[in-house]
């Protein structure tokens, strides 16, 4: 089991990560691999919010482009 504390965010933001499928123990693997922690979280936003589906209304995808964007 990930802590949170290991991922330097407060509980509320990983309640707003996890909702939109966010999965911490891929970016610890990300990490863990050599990808730079920044990077590691972007990308598992990107995993978990197109996990299931790509996005699909224009709220999925200025949500998704903001986190690509960044």
């Amino acid at each position: 089991m990930t802590n949170i504390h290991d991922l330097g965010m407060t509980d509320n933001e990983y309640a707003a990560l996890v909702a939109k499928g966010y999965d911490p123990n891929l970016e610890l693997e990300l990490i863990e691999l050599g990808e730079s922690p920044v990077i590691a979280r972007k990308l598992t936003q990107i995993v978990g919010l197109t996990q299931d589906k790509p996005p699909q209304t224009n709220e999925e995808w200025e949500e998704f482009m903001a986190v690509w964007g960044d």
